[in-house]
């Protein structure tokens, strides 16, 4: 079982976005785009658009290491992006500490940090993939950004 903490990060969207976080719980077998969708959960977002997970926190474009949604299609720009749906998570987080920046929408940019903050056995009972808890205002997918 992987716990991860979710932030968003005001100063990477363009889009309105104020602090909010999110703890959420899944399997270590689930695959990175099982990641994703929980994360959209969390975030009270659609599944919409096209994402990625880069270890470049600070510029996604110079990462090294990439899971992307063009590459689980055949779509990579590179020989090192790896597919959502082959990648584990247990794979690209093996240890608490690590960090991820999930980029979602590639035209709007929401960026989120995704730290893993602990690794446990496999719950026996219970819902395997949960939101444990949202603080802070959740983002609005589609603001009305409607000049007056």
């Amino acid at each position: 079982m992987h716990t991860f903490e979710i932030k968003t990060q005001p100063k990477l969207c363009p889009m309105p976005c104020g602090d909010c976080t999110a703890i959420i719980e899944m399997p270590s077998t689930g695959s990175i785009a099982d990641l994703a969708e929980m994360i959209l959960k969390a975030m009270d977002f659609d599944d919409d658009h096209a994402y990625g997970f880069f270890d470049n926190l600070k510029n996604i474009y110079r990462s090294k290491e990439k899971y992307t949604l063009f590459a689980a299609h055949g779509h990579a720009e590179d020989k090192s992006e790896k597919g959502v749906f082959e990648a584990s998570v247990a794979s690209a987080f093996p240890k608490a500490g690590k960090q991820l920046m999930f980029l979602f929408d590639y035209g709007d940019e929401w960026h989120f940090l995704v730290t893993c903050i602990g690794i446990a056995g496999e719950r026996k009972s219970g819902k395997p993939y949960r939101v444990v808890s949202v603080t802070g205002e959740r983002p609005e997918q589609y603001p009305d950004c409607d000049e007056e």
